[in-house]
């Protein structure tokens, strides 16, 4: 009962989320949705650290999960609108499938750059311990010889 309530408010928290980055790009008039502003917060959030990807985690893989229930509004609508798609089917179509193709690859960036990122982030860690180590171990050993 914990974790469903839990993932409840996770899954309520990014509904919020969503709703407000939708608002400040309606506010703004951006070209783009909402949802596009929502997925930019959303990185810079996870990779500043102030959002814990255990923050969302649960609500986002109900939402995952659960999916194709927010398609089921779609199919009901292409039912009832068979002659618009008849008349119109081929430029709504290819409207879909660019809006499609151009989110996926704004996903796919978006990602990547996060990916090298951290990344690199890790790596400049890494190097600063090494550098770190070093310096210790050669100050060491010069009190060593004094």
């Amino acid at each position: 009962m914990k974790r469903m309530v839990f993932t409840l408010m996770q899954v309520l928290g990014l509904i919020a989320a969503w709703y407000a980055a939708d608002r400040v790009s309606a506010w703004l008039g951006l070209p783009f949705s909402g949802g596009v502003v929502g997925l930019i917060v959303m990185a810079g959030l996870l990779q500043s650290g102030l959002l814990r990807p255990a923050a969302i985690e649960h609500g986002a893989d109900w939402l995952l999960s659960n999916m194709l229930l927010f398609f089921i509004p779609l199919v009901v609508s292409v039912v009832q609108f068979t002659g618009l798609l008849e008349a119109e089917g081929m430029r709504l179509f290819t409207a879909i499938g660019i809006g499609f193709t151009c989110v996926l690859l704004a996903t796919a960036f978006t990602v990547e750059w996060a990916c090298r990122f951290e990344r690199g982030r890790t790596l400049r860690r890494l190097r600063q311990r090494r550098h770190a180590r070093a310096h210790t171990a050669g100050t060491l050993a010069t009190e060593a010889r004094a």
